[in-house]
């Protein structure tokens, strides 16, 4: 065969190759199958249109724009503490801050904070959010075995 034959065979072919893939696919004619009501049994919540035989789903185009939204900074009590298995333990006492005025030192154990058990730093950071401006501590002093209870006056900040 010459290279015009077999050109004119690949341009045929071609051709109808993507007039089978324009009518969907089929070559019979495309896709024929009716719908009564929603596709699937199911209600979308868009009408349906159909184009040439075939169902087409709407494009939603739906742009949301939110303001970022800075979260209120936390209450601050004036010490720096890591979570222990009693609750926070405090390291370190700003001087000056509301830790030092009520007396609290490194070593002591906050269990509860406004009636809320204090077990992971969740439940510390629930607590300052939930806190209003003033906040009942419930405190194991360093080396003894007893609950002591202190009010709190808090100050906004983002160290605790």
């Amino acid at each position: 065969m010459s290279r015009i034959t077999l050109t004119l065979i690949a341009l045929a072919a071609f051709t109808t190759f993507s007039t089978t893939a324009q009518a969907g696919g089929c070559s019979k004619g495309g896709y024929k199958k009716s719908y009564s009501g929603h596709y699937g049994g199911g209600n979308y919540g868009y009408k349906k249109t159909y184009h040439r035989n075939h169902y087409v789903k709407p494009i939603v185009k739906e742009v949301i724009v939110e303001k970022p939204v800075c979260p209120a900074p936390l209450p601050s009590l004036g010490f720096f503490g890591v979570m222990c298995p009693e609750g926070m333990l405090i390291k370190e006492i700003q001087p000056n801050s509301e830790a030092c005025r009520l007396g609290l030192a490194p070593g002591d154990v906050i269990k509860m904070f406004d009636d809320i058990r204090i077990i992971c730093e969740d439940d510390w950071i629930h607590a300052l959010k939930c806190s209003g401006k003033v906040a009942c501590l419930k405190v194991i002093p360093c080396g003894e075995h007893k609950i002591l209870e202190f009010h709190a006056q808090l100050a906004p900040g983002l160290a605790y």
